[in-house]
């Protein structure tokens, strides 16, 4: 139940009265989590994502929450990859900013020996 007497967002998608001690309470609010936790009724199920947050330390639920919503919008985003579909695309990222950074040294390296080239040729020239 949240603070201001209204049930928590997940409460509010299924319906159904938010009891003091609702799992989903501090990490679905009133306003937004009803959208969020939509995602993550329709991936996971609610029992199952109830179950896995009352097994975990209480310090560690809402980084669980954050998590487990994250996937659940990745998961209907791209039904068969899901967030390793954006793990793929970051390493893809990492792999070509690498592969700039490797030409752009060339590219440095050449011009200060084109440079050094031209300083000893016109150095030998007067």
């Amino acid at each position: 139940m949240t603070g201001s007497g209204s049930p928590c967002g997940a409460c509010k998608f299924l319906r159904r009265k938010c009891v003091k001690g609702c799992v989903f309470a501090p990490y679905f609010c009133h306003e937004q989590g009803a959208t969020h936790f939509a995602a993550i009724h329709k991936v996971f199920g609610a029992s199952n994502v109830s179950k896995l947050l009352a097994h975990l330390p209480v310090s560690d639920r809402c980084e669980a929450a954050v998590t487990i919503s994250y996937e659940a919008q990745a998961r209907l985003q791209d039904p068969i990859y899901g967030c390793v579909s954006h793990i793929f695309a970051l390493q893809h990222q990492v792999i070509n900013l690498y592969l700039l950074y490797l030409f752009s040294c060339k590219f440095i390296e050449t011009l200060i020996y084109l440079l050094l080239l031209v300083y000893l040729m016109v150095g030998f020239c007067f």
